[in-house]
């Protein structure tokens, strides 16, 4: 039993249980007229009216148990108690012929199963078989042979060791479903979380795009003969625009999917690393607004998936435009490595707070710092993360009040050339 709502049910229905025995007790000294001794009925009685003002004060204190730690004094408390009246009554009855009331203490293994599974029944198992050494020895006196019975002893104890390993083994399966479902259930509900905010922020994030494309057509279908050429450019540019940002949003799905189903396929080529970065930049290109960026791309030659590390880029560039104030320096640098090559997006805004890095990476994971106009549906940095991970390659994040830095590591083969050194304007088109 691991939570709190178990362990009060477990111990409200062993008051029950201990209730219904102490009538059953009661029943039995009522019913029996042979004691050798008034004060072995005595004995009894007195357990009874112990162990039923025991039960009456766990009663009441399970009403003010608040946490589980109560709950395990509780327990500490209850469980002797009941071994208790057990050991007294075998005691007790040891003069009996047949002598059966040895049955009862096999109750002790299973409530220490209940109780702490596998673990709890073999200790109460070891307890009764240290009681019933005492007990035989007893059991021999009482009869007159004054031996020590050990077939009886043997059997008693053997019995109560293997009651405790079936019943401890199956408190052990039962505790491992119970914790499967409850760790199902929550993945069921964080699920059904992700899915309720991918339709939100994905038909958010889709219907601007739409709704931007569908105006501009519906312009240039209606008013086409009173649009001069330039107006007419700059629309199907806008159109165009939207087009690519929906494009980009599809392909992060797309990753996002196919990561559920197993990693997604790589296609490894030999291409110009420049190429690829001025790629990559062009499409962040509509998520700037103003700022510098600088980029130190040395003249390579690699053997990587061209389109999926085009898509990390982009990712990197557009979070870093996101997350950082117009005129900000963004840089990005890729360089020789000894395994792949190295590449890193570093801006010199405020820096990541430190409690939204844990979840940094995760599926619709955003920050709290975005900028105006600037919203998303939150896969970027988590298609990122996937994509470095299928590349074998890792990531490494360096952040403070001066700015943030994403350092990504992929092996591929290379070949060295000359670096590449410029200023980016606006419009994305390198200086250098």
């Amino acid at each position: 039993m691991t939570g709190f709502a178990e362990m009060r049910r477990l111990e409200q229905s062993l008051t029950y249980i201990r209730a219904f025995g102490l009538l059953v007790a009661a029943g039995v000294l009522l019913t029996t007229d042979d004691f050798p001794s008034t004060m072995l009925e005595r004995t009894g009685w007195i357990t009874v009216a112990i162990v039923a003002l025991g039960n009456v004060a766990i009663w009441g204190a399970l009403g003010r148990a608040t946490t589980r730690g109560h709950l395990r004094i509780l327990s500490s408390v209850a469980f002797p108690l009941d071994a208790f009246i057990v050991f007294t009554f075998i005691w007790i009855f040891a003069y009996q012929t047949p002598y059966v009331m040895w049955a009862v203490i096999l109750l002790l293994p299973m409530e220490g199963a209940l109780r702490y599974r596998l673990k709890g029944a073999l200790m109460a198992a070891a307890v009764c078989a240290l009681f019933l050494v005492a007990q035989t020895i007893r059991v021999g006196e009482v009869n007159g042979s004054g031996e020590f019975e050990w077939n009886t002893y043997i059997f008693i104890a053997g019995l109560a060791f293997l009651v405790a390993g079936v019943v401890g083994a199956m408190a052990e399966n039962w505790y491992e479903q119970s914790v499967a479902l409850k760790s199902q259930s929550l993945q069921l509900a964080e699920v059904d979380e992700l899915k309720d905010r991918f339709l939100a922020i994905t038909s958010h994030e889709i219907r601007g795009p739409l709704t931007a494309i569908i105006a501009g057509v519906d312009t240039v279908q209606k008013r086409n003969d009173r649009l001069t050429p330039e107006q007419r450019d700059r629309l199907l540019e806008m159109v165009a625009a939207q087009g690519q940002q929906l494009a980009r949003l599809v392909d992060d799905l797309l990753v996002t999917a196919q990561m559920q189903n197993g990693a997604p396929a790589l296609h490894p080529q030999w291409v110009a690393l420049p190429e690829v970065f001025d790629g990559a930049i062009g499409a962040a290109s509509p998520k700037r607004r103003g700022h510098q960026l600088e980029i130190f791309v040395d003249q390579l030659k690699c053997e990587i998936d061209a389109a999926r590390v085009s898509q990390i880029v982009r990712n990197l560039l557009e979070n870093a435009y996101k997350y950082t104030s117009e005129k900000t320096a963004v840089s990005v640098s890729a360089k020789k490595a000894s395994s792949g090559i190295t590449i890193a997006i570093a801006d010199t805004g405020d820096g990541i707070p430190l409690e939204n890095r844990e979840r940094l990476f995760e599926a619709f994971a955003r920050g709290d710092g975005t900028k105006a106009g600037q919203e998303g549906v939150g896969l970027g940095l988590y298609v990122v993360s996937q994509l470095v991970s299928t590349m074998d390659g890792h990531i490494d994040l360096a952040s403070s009040s001066n700015g943030t830095t994403f350092t990504i590591s992929i092996p591929c083969q290379t070949r060295s050339q000359a670096p590449k050194l410029g200023l980016v304007p606006e419009d994305g088109t390198s200086t250098a």
